[in-house]
């Protein structure tokens, strides 16, 4: 029969160890997630804009029909938007928008909308409510940003606690009274 070594006091066990190990995996996790969410949807939102100003420069200038709308004023009904159909070049096209600065999701949409299309891609546009065809790509949301800092906040707090205790098992002062 064997006997069952005793750790050493100030080292840490093995269970110790895989504990520390996955907490600190779990917390760069959270930290990378929460860092992709935050810098992610500001990237998207940034190139968007940019993109918007780009084709109310560069695009031609179509009109548009708006043929239908989506989502509601009830909670959980989605996002308020509006389909845009227009033709280019002899193609017709369309894509949703958000509803955004037109109030056509309140009340009947109005019939027609100026958008200016892209012409070496007629399937992107910016509409005179200042939306692109993007514009209701997840990355969009406004949420994320605070919901990515959280995960950061926390993924990073985790970290920190790791290397804290690891430390703290590292740094403890050992029993000189001959044990």
């Amino acid at each position: 029969m064997t006997k069952k070594r005793r750790p050493v006091s100030g080292a840490p066990s093995s269970e110790q160890a895989a504990a520390r190990r996955q907490t600190a995996r779990g917390g760069l996790a959270m930290f990378l997630v929460g860092l992709g969410l935050a810098v992610g949807s500001l990237g998207y939102r940034w190139w968007d804009s940019s993109e918007a100003d780009r084709l109310r420069v560069e695009g031609v200038q179509v009109p548009a029909t708006l043929a239908d709308r989506a989502g509601g004023s009830a909670r959980g009904s989605g996002i308020d938007r509006i389909e845009v159909y227009y033709m280019y070049d002899g193609e017709q096209h369309h894509n949703w928008i958000p509803c955004a600065k037109l109030a056509a999701c309140r009340s009947e949409p109005p019939q027609a909308l100026t958008i200016w299309v892209d012409p070496s891609d007629p399937e992107h546009f910016v509409a005179e409510n200042d939306r692109t065809d993007g514009s209701l790509f997840p990355l969009m949301s406004w949420s994320l940003v605070p919901v990515g800092v959280l995960f950061v906040i926390v993924g990073g707090l985790m970290l920190a606690l790791v290397r804290s205790d690891k430390r703290s098992q590292t740094h403890r002062p050992t029993d000189h009274k001959g044990r």
